[in-house]
C-alpha cells in the first residue's frame, strides 16, 4: 500500500439536508480528527473500535462547540481507500461542515481534488480502473437500468471478465515464449489448438463489444423524438407518457413551435423525450425554425416515435416525413383509435416498410381512458432491452471500455490472420502483446497515467 498525505471533503452536496458527510482520509487521519472530536463516552476517538459509528462533539479553537456528530473510524486496511479513512456525520446545512473543514484545514489537511478518494482506492488495490469508473456511473444513473449495470461493475464482475480474457492472452504468450527458449522441452502448441483459443477470447470479446449500444442507451438514456404532422396527437402522447399535462393540447395545428424536452423512465429505462413541432410546408417564420428543429431533432434520435392520425389518409407530407426515417430506430404510433379509422396497420407497413409489431394503435382521449400506452413502453423496452436486467448480466457500456476491446479484437485478428498465413509464431508474440495490453487498459493493468488522470478529473469532489 502505499502512503499519502492526509485529505479531507465533504462528501454530501452543500445546502438544507439531514446530515452531512466530511470524509478523511490518510495514515494520520485518526490523530488528525480525534483532536476535535471527542466521544460522548469518554474514550479517545483512538481507542473507539474501527468501523463502530460513536457519537462526539466537535469543538474547534479555544474548545468551541460546533456540533455533535456521528464519527467512525475505518482503520487500513479496511477502508475504501486502503487507508485510515474517519467519517463526520454532522448536522446538515450551509454551516456546520464548513466550520468543521475549516478546523481540519487549520491542522494542516489538505482539501481533497475531484476524485482523489477513488484515486487512492485505485492505487491501493482496492479497486480496479473499470470499478473506478462505476463509481461515476452509479452517481450519474438515470434510470433503474443504469444503477444495475454501474452496481454490476462496481462489484468487479467486468474486471474478473476482462482479467480472466488477458490472462487467457497472457497464457498463450507465456507458452510461446517458453516454447522459442526451450524448444528441446517444451513441445510447440498446434495451429488447431492455438486457433480455437483465439477464436474463442475473440468471440466473448465480440459479444461484449456488441453489447455496447444497449449498455449505452441503458448507461445514457434514450433519445427520443416525436414526430409528426401538425394535430395528430404529439403533445397528447408525450403528457399521457409523462403522465402529468407538460405540453400545451390544443385542436389548432401548428401549436407547438418548439422542442420540448423530458426526462422519463420505462421499464428501468431512461427516455429524454423530444415533443418537435409539427412537420409541414409554413410560411411562418417562427414554426418553420419549429419545423427544422424538429429535422434536426429526427437526425439525432436513437428513437423515433412517429405519429399518424389514424382518423386521417396516408397524406404526401407523412411520406415524406417517412421518407426521412429510413435509417433511424422508429416506433409508428396510430393515434386517434377512438375516432372513426381508416389507416390500419397492414397498410402502414406496406407504406413504410415497419414491421407490424413496431406499428401501435393508440387512442389518448382527453377523458377516459388512454388505450395503447402500455403496449408502446413494452415495445421501447424490447427494443433496447431484449432481456431483463438484474446486474447479473455483464454488459459495457463506456466508450473508453469499447475502444479498448476493440483494439485487443483488432490484435487478435492479425494473429488469427499470420497464423493462417504460416507466419512462424514467435512472430505473433506482438498481437498477443498488443491483445493483452488493450484488455489490460481497462481494469488499469497496463493503462498509461494520462488516461488514469482522465478518468478521475470527472469525478466529484468527496468521492
Amino acid at each position: 500500500m502505499k502512503f499519502f498525505d492526509t485529505i479531507a471533503a465533504i462528501a454530501t452536496p452543500l445546502g438544507n439536508g439531514g446530515i452531512a458527510i466530511i470524509r478523511i482520509s490518510g495514515e494520520e487521519s485518526v490523530c488528525f480528527v480525534e483532536k476535535i472530536a471527542f466521544p460522548l463516552s469518554g474514550k479517545a476517538l483512538s481507542a473507539v473500535e474501527s468501523h463502530k459509528m460513536t457519537l462526539c462533539q466537535i469543538r474547534g479553537k479555544n474548545n468551541h462547540l460546533i456540533d455533535e456528530a456521528l464519527v467512525v473510524s475505518m482503520l487500513a486496511p479496511k477502508s475504501y481507500t486502503g487507508e485510515n479513512i474517519v467519517e463526520i456525520h454532522c448536522h446538515g446545512g450551509a454551516m456546520a461542515a464548513r466550520l468543521i473543514m475549516d478546523e481540519l484545514s487549520d491542522m494542516g489537511i489538505r482539501q481533497a481534488e475531484p476524485g482523489e478518494f477513488t484515486r487512492r482506492a485505485f492505487i491501493n488495490g482496492k479497486i480496479d480502473l473499470a470499478g473506478a469508473e462505476a463509481v461515476m456511473d452509479m452517481i450519474d444513473a438515470k434510470s433503474r437500468l443504469g444503477v444495475y449495470d454501474a452496481a454490476s461493475s462496481l462489484s468487479g464482475k467486468l474486471g474478473e471478465k476482462i482479467s480472466s480474457l488477458r490472462n487467457r492472452v497472457l497464457a498463450l504468450a507465456a507458452r510461446l515464449s517458453a516454447t522459442a527458449d526451450f524448444p528441446d522441452e517444451i513441445d510447440e502448441i498446434e495451429d488447431e489448438e492455438f486457433l480455437i483459443e483465439i477464436n474463442g477470447i475473440k468471440k466473448e470479446t465480440n459479444t461484449l463489444i456488441e453489447s455496447f449500444e444497449k449498455g449505452r442507451f441503458v448507461r445514457e438514456g434514450v433519445l427520443t423524438a416525436i414526430v409528426g404532422r401538425p394535430n395528430v396527437g404529439k403533445s397528447s402522447l408525450l403528457n399521457a407518457l409523462l403522465k402529468e399535462d407538460r405540453a400545451i393540447v390544443t385542436d389548432i395545428p401548428g401549436t407547438t413551435r418548439d422542442t420540448l424536452s423530458e426526462y422519463i423512465n420505462i421499464g428501468g429505462l431512461a427516455l429524454i423525450l423530444r415533443d418537435t413541432a409539427g412537420i409541414r410546408e409554413s410560411s411562418d417564420v417562427v414554426e418553420k425554425i419549429g419545423i427544422e428543429r424538429a429535422k434536426d431533432s429526427i437526425k439525432e434520435a436513437d428513437l423515433v416515435l412517429f405519429v399518424l392520425d389514424s382518423s386521417e389518409a396516408f397524406s404526401p407530407e407523412d411520406m415524406e416525413i417517412a421518407e426521412n426515417l429510413k435509417d433511424k430506430n422508429v416506433l409508428i404510433v396510430l393515434n386517434k383509435q377512438d375516432k372513426n379509422t381508416v389507416l390500419t396497420v397492414p397498410e402502414i407497413s406496406e407504406k413504410t416498410g415497419v414491421c407490424s409489431d413496431d406499428i401501435i394503435p393508440l387512442a389518448l382521449p382527453k377523458d377516459g381512458e388512454k388505450i395503447g400506452i402500455s403496449q408502446l413502453e413494452n415495445r421501447i423496452c424490447h427494443k433496447f432491452v431484449s432481456t431483463p436486467s438484474s446486474g447479473e448480466e455483464i454488459r459495457i457500456s463506456n466508450r473508453r471500455h469499447r475502444d479498448c476491446l476493440v483494439s485487443a479484437r483488432e490484435a487478435l485478428k492479425n494473429l488469427e490472420n499470420g497464423l493462417t498465413a504460416g507466419m512462424p509464431k514467435d512472430l505473433l508474440y506482438i498481437d498477443l502483446e498488443d491483445a493483452a495490453t488493450g484488455l489490460g487498459e481497462i481494469t488499469g493493468e497496463t493503462v498509461q497515467e494520462e488516461i488514469v488522470n482522465q478518468v478521475f478529473e470527472k469525478f466529484c469532489v468527496g468521492k
